[in-house]
């Protein structure tokens, strides 16, 4: 029985010197939740966006004043970007009769590339053909990783970033019932 009990408290010893060695060392802390360090910061007034969709056709962000806009940046070669795709068809599809517009804005240095993958997955709504790094969408809106997903209300003030799934449905249908 003596023996059982100093097995007990060396192992309790030595749990607490070791949970007071990580606490130390920070190891039991939370991550900081993710905040973007660059770019349009939420609340302020979105960045024109102004280029080319994959039809040769010129169009900007302002063209959309007065909807909610979805503006997701995306490329070919992003996995999670093309995960996004099937759930950003049916908020697109879900929210077609309403003050709603889902636009992409696409990084890629090969517009072949993503024109795959726009006629392989059937995406229907306009994309933005921003090219490669260093493009001048990017100097406004600096992107540092993709996905990315900004909310724009209808007065062209971004109101989410980095959102998506149910959260970036539930926020959609908070910013059209405004």
């Amino acid at each position: 029985m003596t023996r059982w009990v100093i097995l007990v408290a060396i192992g309790a010893l030595s749990i607490a010197t070791l949970t007071s060695g990580c606490a130390r060392l920070g190891l039991f802390k939370r991550p900081a939740p993710v905040t973007l360090t660059k770019g349009p910061a939420v609340g302020s007034s979105a960045p024109d966006i102004e280029g080319e969709d994959f039809a040769g056709k010129r169009f900007k962000l302002s063209d959309y004043r007065g909807k909610v806009v979805v503006v997701s940046f995306w490329a070919s070669w992003c996995k999670p970007c093309r995960d996004l795709i099937p759930h950003e068809r049916a908020l697109a599809e879900k929210f077609a009769s309403k003050n709603f517009v889902l636009l992409g804005v696409n990084l890629d240095d090969d517009p072949a590339a993503a024109e795959r993958v726009i006629a392989k997955t059937g995406i229907t709504w306009r994309h933005l053909r921003a090219g490669g790094e260093g493009n001048s969408i990017q100097q406004r809106w600096p992107v540092e990783l993709l996905p990315t997903v900004y909310l724009i209300d209808a007065k062209g003030t971004i109101r989410y970033a980095r959102v998506s799934g149910h959260h970036l449905e539930n926020a959609v249908e908070t910013l059209l019932a405004e």
